[in-house]
Protein backbone atom coordinates (compact mmCIF):
# COMPACT_ATOMS: atom_id res chain seq x y z
CA UNK A 1 0.00 0.00 0.00
CA UNK A 2 1.95 3.01 -1.32
CA UNK A 3 0.01 6.58 -0.09
CA UNK A 4 1.55 10.17 -1.17
CA UNK A 5 1.58 12.07 1.88
CA UNK A 6 0.73 15.48 0.31
CA UNK A 7 1.83 18.97 2.45
CA UNK A 8 2.48 22.74 1.83
CA UNK A 9 5.18 23.96 0.14
CA UNK A 10 4.75 27.22 1.62
CA UNK A 11 6.35 26.18 5.12
CA UNK A 12 9.27 23.91 6.09
CA UNK A 13 7.69 20.81 7.94
CA UNK A 14 10.10 20.38 11.28
CA UNK A 15 9.93 20.13 15.01
CA UNK A 16 10.35 23.98 15.13
CA UNK A 17 7.60 24.70 13.01
CA UNK A 18 4.73 26.58 14.21
CA UNK A 19 1.92 26.72 12.56
CA UNK A 20 -0.82 24.24 13.31
CA UNK A 21 -1.07 21.88 10.14
CA UNK A 22 2.28 21.92 9.98
CA UNK A 23 2.94 20.52 13.74
CA UNK A 24 0.62 17.97 12.94
CA UNK A 25 2.41 16.67 9.98
CA UNK A 26 5.53 16.90 11.42
CA UNK A 27 3.85 14.47 14.61
CA UNK A 28 1.93 12.55 11.76
CA UNK A 29 4.85 11.45 9.44
CA UNK A 30 7.38 10.74 12.81
CA UNK A 31 5.12 8.73 14.00
CA UNK A 32 3.92 6.86 11.15
CA UNK A 33 7.14 6.03 10.00
CA UNK A 34 7.86 4.39 13.32
CA UNK A 35 4.24 2.08 13.13
CA UNK A 36 5.54 1.22 9.76
CA UNK A 37 8.90 -0.10 10.73
CA UNK A 38 7.02 -2.33 12.97
CA UNK A 39 3.51 -2.58 13.07
CA UNK A 40 2.17 -1.46 9.52
CA UNK A 41 5.07 -2.80 6.91
CA UNK A 42 3.14 -2.96 4.41
CA UNK A 43 2.36 0.53 4.34
CA UNK A 44 4.81 2.75 2.25
CA UNK A 45 4.46 6.10 2.89
CA UNK A 46 6.02 9.09 0.96
CA UNK A 47 5.77 12.78 1.28
CA UNK A 48 5.27 15.48 -1.49
CA UNK A 49 6.80 18.66 0.57
CA UNK A 50 9.02 21.50 0.49
CA UNK A 51 12.51 20.37 -0.32
CA UNK A 52 13.97 22.05 3.05
CA UNK A 53 11.07 20.03 5.06
CA UNK A 54 12.53 17.47 7.72
CA UNK A 55 11.47 13.71 6.93
CA UNK A 56 12.12 10.28 8.25
CA UNK A 57 10.06 8.96 5.11
CA UNK A 58 10.74 9.53 1.74
CA UNK A 59 10.37 12.51 0.57
CA UNK A 60 9.32 14.29 -3.38
CA UNK A 61 9.80 18.38 -3.89
CA UNK A 62 9.92 20.93 -7.00
CA UNK A 63 11.66 23.22 -4.74
CA UNK A 64 15.04 23.36 -2.50
CA UNK A 65 13.20 25.80 -0.56
CA UNK A 66 9.97 26.67 1.21
CA UNK A 67 7.82 29.39 -0.33
CA UNK A 68 8.64 31.33 2.70
CA UNK A 69 12.04 30.96 2.90
CA UNK A 70 12.83 31.63 -0.77
CA UNK A 71 13.27 34.95 -1.50
CA UNK A 72 12.73 35.03 -5.38
CA UNK A 73 9.52 33.75 -4.11
CA UNK A 74 7.43 36.40 -3.22
CA UNK A 75 4.38 36.38 -1.42
CA UNK A 76 1.36 36.47 -4.00
CA UNK A 77 3.16 33.58 -5.75
CA UNK A 78 2.99 31.33 -2.94
CA UNK A 79 0.07 29.68 -4.20
CA UNK A 80 1.79 28.61 -7.60
CA UNK A 81 4.18 26.82 -6.12
CA UNK A 82 1.40 25.08 -3.86
CA UNK A 83 0.04 24.09 -7.64
CA UNK A 84 3.37 22.70 -9.01
CA UNK A 85 3.56 20.72 -6.31
CA UNK A 86 0.27 19.33 -6.65
CA UNK A 87 0.78 18.77 -9.90
CA UNK A 88 3.95 16.97 -9.48
CA UNK A 89 1.64 14.24 -7.33
CA UNK A 90 -0.65 13.36 -9.61
CA UNK A 91 1.70 13.07 -12.42
CA UNK A 92 2.93 10.41 -10.49
CA UNK A 93 -0.57 8.50 -9.66
CA UNK A 94 0.48 5.06 -11.39
CA UNK A 95 2.95 4.67 -8.14
CA UNK A 96 0.48 5.12 -5.73
CA UNK A 97 -2.54 3.72 -4.10
CA UNK A 98 -3.77 6.93 -2.51
CA UNK A 99 -3.20 10.46 -1.78
CA UNK A 100 -3.89 11.85 1.60
CA UNK A 101 -3.90 15.76 1.47
CA UNK A 102 -3.08 18.45 4.45
CA UNK A 103 -3.81 21.58 2.64
CA UNK A 104 -5.99 23.62 4.67
CA UNK A 105 -9.57 21.88 3.45
CA UNK A 106 -8.54 20.72 0.05
CA UNK A 107 -9.67 23.55 -1.76
CA UNK A 108 -7.03 24.05 -4.05
CA UNK A 109 -6.59 20.19 -4.59
CA UNK A 110 -9.62 19.50 -5.28
CA UNK A 111 -9.62 20.73 -9.14
CA UNK A 112 -7.60 18.08 -10.21
CA UNK A 113 -9.36 15.35 -8.80
CA UNK A 114 -11.41 14.53 -11.91
CA UNK A 115 -8.18 13.86 -13.18
CA UNK A 116 -6.98 11.51 -10.85
CA UNK A 117 -7.95 7.69 -10.91
CA UNK A 118 -6.91 7.24 -7.49
CA UNK A 119 -8.86 7.88 -4.00
CA UNK A 120 -7.87 11.37 -2.65
CA UNK A 121 -8.39 11.61 1.04
CA UNK A 122 -8.31 15.22 2.41
CA UNK A 123 -8.18 16.03 6.36
CA UNK A 124 -10.07 19.08 6.82
CA UNK A 125 -7.16 21.79 8.70
CA UNK A 126 -9.05 24.30 8.62
CA UNK A 127 -12.45 26.15 9.99
CA UNK A 128 -14.93 27.60 7.44
CA UNK A 129 -16.17 30.95 7.65
CA UNK A 130 -17.86 32.20 4.34
CA UNK A 131 -21.04 31.06 2.16
CA UNK A 132 -18.90 30.46 -0.94
CA UNK A 133 -17.20 27.43 0.64
CA UNK A 134 -20.19 25.48 0.54
CA UNK A 135 -21.18 25.98 -3.16
CA UNK A 136 -17.57 26.03 -4.21
CA UNK A 137 -16.73 22.22 -2.52
CA UNK A 138 -20.70 21.93 -4.25
CA UNK A 139 -18.65 21.82 -7.93
CA UNK A 140 -17.07 18.44 -7.14
CA UNK A 141 -19.83 16.22 -5.53
CA UNK A 142 -20.01 14.16 -8.96
CA UNK A 143 -16.22 13.32 -8.03
CA UNK A 144 -16.50 10.11 -6.34
CA UNK A 145 -12.67 9.51 -5.56
CA UNK A 146 -12.20 12.83 -2.80
CA UNK A 147 -13.19 11.69 0.65
CA UNK A 148 -13.13 13.60 3.40
CA UNK A 149 -11.96 13.37 7.08
CA UNK A 150 -12.89 15.96 9.68
CA UNK A 151 -10.82 16.50 12.49
CA UNK A 152 -13.93 16.61 15.45
CA UNK A 153 -17.54 15.81 14.69
CA UNK A 154 -18.35 19.30 15.32
CA UNK A 155 -16.29 20.38 12.52
CA UNK A 156 -18.72 18.64 10.30
CA UNK A 157 -21.16 21.28 11.45
CA UNK A 158 -19.03 24.13 9.00
CA UNK A 159 -19.63 22.27 5.77
CA UNK A 160 -21.61 19.61 6.50
CA UNK A 161 -22.80 18.08 2.93
CA UNK A 162 -19.06 17.08 1.47
CA UNK A 163 -18.75 13.17 1.29
CA UNK A 164 -17.16 12.15 5.15
CA UNK A 165 -15.59 8.78 5.87
CA UNK A 166 -14.59 8.99 9.51
CA UNK A 167 -13.53 11.83 11.93
CA UNK A 168 -9.69 11.47 13.34
CA UNK A 169 -8.58 13.10 16.50
CA UNK A 170 -5.43 14.84 16.17
CA UNK A 171 -2.82 13.16 18.26
CA UNK A 172 0.81 13.86 19.63
CA UNK A 173 3.79 11.86 21.21
CA UNK A 174 3.04 11.21 24.79
CA UNK A 175 5.48 8.26 25.29
CA UNK A 176 8.45 11.10 24.56
CA UNK A 177 7.62 14.84 24.46
CA UNK A 178 5.13 15.44 26.86
CA UNK A 179 5.98 14.00 29.89
CA UNK A 180 3.43 13.43 32.80
CA UNK A 181 3.57 15.99 36.03
CA UNK A 182 1.59 14.71 39.01
CA UNK A 183 2.06 17.70 40.86
CA UNK A 184 1.33 21.08 38.45
CA UNK A 185 2.03 24.59 39.84
CA UNK A 186 0.33 27.60 40.84
CA UNK A 187 0.26 29.66 37.38
CA UNK A 188 -2.44 29.66 34.86
CA UNK A 189 -1.04 29.76 31.79
CA UNK A 190 -2.24 30.13 28.29
CA UNK A 191 -0.28 29.16 24.62
CA UNK A 192 -1.90 30.04 20.67
CA UNK A 193 -1.96 32.14 17.97
CA UNK A 194 -1.55 36.31 19.27
CA UNK A 195 -5.14 37.10 17.54
CA UNK A 196 -8.65 38.09 19.06
CA UNK A 197 -9.85 35.16 18.36
CA UNK A 198 -8.11 32.57 20.47
CA UNK A 199 -9.72 34.84 23.40
CA UNK A 200 -6.50 36.97 24.66
CA UNK A 201 -9.04 39.63 25.33
CA UNK A 202 -10.97 37.05 27.65
CA UNK A 203 -7.71 35.94 29.42
CA UNK A 204 -6.81 39.09 30.71
CA UNK A 205 -10.04 39.33 31.99
CA UNK A 206 -9.94 36.33 33.31
CA UNK A 207 -6.41 37.29 35.52
CA UNK A 208 -7.83 40.70 36.36
CA UNK A 209 -10.76 39.07 38.01
CA UNK A 210 -9.17 36.40 39.63
CA UNK A 211 -6.05 37.97 40.55
CA UNK A 212 -3.97 34.65 39.63
CA UNK A 213 -0.48 35.10 38.32
CA UNK A 214 -0.61 34.08 34.73
CA UNK A 215 2.05 32.82 31.50
CA UNK A 216 0.89 33.95 28.70
CA UNK A 217 3.25 32.49 25.33
CA UNK A 218 2.03 34.08 22.18
CA UNK A 219 3.09 32.84 18.84
CA UNK A 220 3.25 36.08 16.68
CA UNK A 221 0.84 36.32 13.62
CA UNK A 222 1.65 38.98 10.88
CA UNK A 223 -2.31 39.84 10.44
CA UNK A 224 -2.59 41.19 14.06
CA UNK A 225 0.43 42.27 15.10
CA UNK A 226 -0.71 46.02 15.68
CA UNK A 227 -3.53 44.54 17.60
CA UNK A 228 -1.06 42.75 19.67
CA UNK A 229 1.13 45.51 20.20
CA UNK A 230 -1.36 47.92 20.48
CA UNK A 231 -3.86 47.08 22.63
CA UNK A 232 -3.24 43.57 23.90
CA UNK A 233 0.47 44.19 25.52
CA UNK A 234 -1.05 47.92 26.81
CA UNK A 235 -4.21 46.14 29.03
CA UNK A 236 -1.47 43.44 29.79
CA UNK A 237 0.99 45.87 31.32
CA UNK A 238 -1.91 47.84 33.33
CA UNK A 239 -2.73 44.30 34.94
CA UNK A 240 1.21 43.63 35.30
CA UNK A 241 1.62 46.60 38.31
CA UNK A 242 -0.71 44.55 40.39
CA UNK A 243 -0.72 40.83 39.14
CA UNK A 244 2.38 38.76 38.17
CA UNK A 245 1.65 38.21 34.14
CA UNK A 246 4.55 37.04 32.47
CA UNK A 247 4.83 36.39 28.79
CA UNK A 248 7.25 35.29 25.86
CA UNK A 249 6.85 35.33 21.97
CA UNK A 250 7.33 32.40 19.96
CA UNK A 251 8.54 30.07 22.44
CA UNK A 252 9.62 27.02 20.65
CA UNK A 253 7.56 24.09 21.59
CA UNK A 254 9.47 21.95 23.13
CA UNK A 255 10.20 24.51 25.88
CA UNK A 256 6.58 25.09 26.72
CA UNK A 257 6.69 21.15 28.34
CA UNK A 258 7.74 22.93 31.12
CA UNK A 259 5.25 24.92 31.64
CA UNK A 260 2.24 22.75 30.69
CA UNK A 261 3.69 20.39 33.38
CA UNK A 262 4.45 22.98 36.22
CA UNK A 263 0.80 25.09 36.01
CA UNK A 264 -2.25 25.14 37.76
CA UNK A 265 -4.56 25.30 34.96
CA UNK A 266 -4.49 25.73 30.95
CA UNK A 267 -6.90 28.44 29.76
CA UNK A 268 -8.76 27.98 26.38
CA UNK A 269 -11.58 30.59 25.86
CA UNK A 270 -11.74 30.18 22.20
CA UNK A 271 -13.85 32.76 20.26
CA UNK A 272 -14.70 31.01 17.70
CA UNK A 273 -15.49 27.36 16.46
CA UNK A 274 -12.21 25.56 16.91
CA UNK A 275 -12.21 22.70 14.85
CA UNK A 276 -9.79 21.00 17.40
CA UNK A 277 -7.28 22.99 19.77
CA UNK A 278 -3.80 20.96 20.06
CA UNK A 279 -2.40 23.22 22.69
CA UNK A 280 -5.55 21.52 25.22
CA UNK A 281 -4.22 18.37 24.42
CA UNK A 282 -0.67 18.85 25.04
CA UNK A 283 -1.54 20.62 28.48
CA UNK A 284 -3.57 17.71 28.95
CA UNK A 285 -1.23 15.24 28.67
CA UNK A 286 1.54 16.96 31.15
CA UNK A 287 -1.47 16.51 33.80
CA UNK A 288 -3.00 20.36 33.40
CA UNK A 289 -6.64 20.69 33.49
CA UNK A 290 -8.09 22.82 31.00
CA UNK A 291 -10.67 25.79 31.17
CA UNK A 292 -12.84 26.33 28.04
CA UNK A 293 -15.40 27.83 26.60
CA UNK A 294 -17.93 25.02 24.74
CA UNK A 295 -17.34 26.01 21.42
CA UNK A 296 -16.08 24.22 18.48
CA UNK A 297 -14.21 20.68 19.32
CA UNK A 298 -13.76 21.52 23.42
CA UNK A 299 -16.84 19.05 24.43
CA UNK A 300 -15.62 16.20 22.40
CA UNK A 301 -11.99 17.10 23.91
CA UNK A 302 -12.46 17.89 27.56
CA UNK A 303 -14.70 15.70 29.79
CA UNK A 304 -16.47 18.29 32.18
CA UNK A 305 -15.69 17.78 35.83
CA UNK A 306 -12.84 15.18 35.20
CA UNK A 307 -10.26 16.81 32.80
CA UNK A 308 -11.40 20.31 33.66
CA UNK A 309 -14.41 22.25 33.43
CA UNK A 310 -16.46 23.55 30.35
CA UNK A 311 -18.41 26.95 30.09
CA UNK A 312 -21.20 28.18 28.46
CA UNK A 313 -20.19 31.38 26.48
CA UNK A 314 -23.11 33.44 27.22
CA UNK A 315 -26.66 33.43 28.34
CA UNK A 316 -27.72 33.24 25.07
CA UNK A 317 -25.47 30.65 23.84
CA UNK A 318 -25.59 27.71 25.87
CA UNK A 319 -24.13 24.73 24.62
CA UNK A 320 -24.81 22.32 27.40
CA UNK A 321 -25.57 21.02 30.90
CA UNK A 322 -21.98 21.55 32.71
CA UNK A 323 -20.67 21.58 36.14
CA UNK A 324 -20.19 25.12 35.90
CA UNK A 325 -23.51 27.18 35.61
CA UNK A 326 -22.63 30.91 35.23
CA UNK A 327 -21.84 31.62 31.62
CA UNK A 328 -19.03 34.01 29.76
CA UNK A 329 -16.20 35.59 31.70
CA UNK A 330 -18.06 34.88 35.22
CA UNK A 331 -18.53 31.13 34.43
CA UNK A 332 -14.86 30.63 33.55
CA UNK A 333 -13.86 32.90 36.99
CA UNK A 334 -16.15 30.35 38.55
CA UNK A 335 -14.14 27.38 36.82
CA UNK A 336 -10.80 28.72 37.65
CA UNK A 337 -11.92 28.81 41.72
CA UNK A 338 -12.97 25.37 41.33
CA UNK A 339 -9.71 24.32 40.48
CA UNK A 340 -7.59 26.27 43.00
CA UNK A 341 -10.11 25.42 45.76
CA UNK A 342 -9.76 21.58 45.27
CA UNK A 343 -7.79 19.52 48.12
CA UNK A 344 -4.16 18.70 46.18
CA UNK A 345 -5.67 15.06 46.49
CA UNK A 346 -8.89 15.79 44.50
CA UNK A 347 -6.79 17.87 41.89
CA UNK A 348 -3.89 15.44 41.38
CA UNK A 349 -6.49 12.91 40.76
CA UNK A 350 -8.20 15.12 38.01
CA UNK A 351 -4.60 15.73 36.50
CA UNK A 352 -3.87 11.88 36.40
CA UNK A 353 -7.47 11.61 34.75
CA UNK A 354 -5.74 14.35 31.88
CA UNK A 355 -3.16 12.23 30.96
CA UNK A 356 -4.84 8.89 31.08
CA UNK A 357 -7.83 10.57 28.93
CA UNK A 358 -5.46 11.82 26.34
CA UNK A 359 -2.85 8.94 26.30
CA UNK A 360 -6.63 6.96 25.42
CA UNK A 361 -7.62 9.49 22.96
CA UNK A 362 -5.11 11.50 21.54
CA UNK A 363 -1.67 9.47 21.26
CA UNK A 364 -0.09 9.81 18.08
CA UNK A 365 -0.56 6.39 17.88
CA UNK A 366 -3.83 6.13 17.92
CA UNK A 367 -4.01 8.35 15.16
CA UNK A 368 -2.00 6.53 12.79
CA UNK A 369 -3.82 3.39 13.58
CA UNK A 370 -7.14 5.23 12.71
CA UNK A 371 -5.64 6.67 9.33
CA UNK A 372 -4.34 3.44 8.26
CA UNK A 373 -7.99 1.72 8.79
CA UNK A 374 -9.22 4.49 6.79
CA UNK A 375 -7.02 4.01 3.99
CA UNK A 376 -7.76 0.11 4.33
CA UNK A 377 -11.33 1.35 4.00
CA UNK A 378 -11.28 3.42 0.90
CA UNK A 379 -9.03 1.13 -0.87
CA UNK A 380 -11.53 -1.67 -0.39
CA UNK A 381 -14.32 0.84 -2.20
CA UNK A 382 -14.60 0.85 -6.09
CA UNK A 383 -14.03 4.65 -6.63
Amino acid sequence: MKIGIIATNSIPINRDVKKGTEIFLNIFINELARMTKKKYKHVHPVLFASGDSESPIPKISVTPLSSVEDPEIMKGNHKLFELALFSKAFSLQKEFDLFHVHVSNGEYLTPFAPFVRKPILITMHGGVKDAYDQKYFQLFKGCKNIHFISISDNQRNQLPDVPYVGTVYNGIDTRYNFKFSPEGGTDMLWVGRGMPEKGLDTVLDIINKTKRSTKIFPILNLEHLEWLKEEFIKQRNKIHRDINVTMNFDINRTKLVKHYQTSKLFLFPIQWEEPFGLVMVEAMACGTPVVAYAKGSVPEIVKDGETGFIVNPSPTDIRGEWITKKTGVDGLCEAVEKIYSMPQDQYETMRRKCRDHTRTKFSSRRMVTDYVKLYRHILSRKT
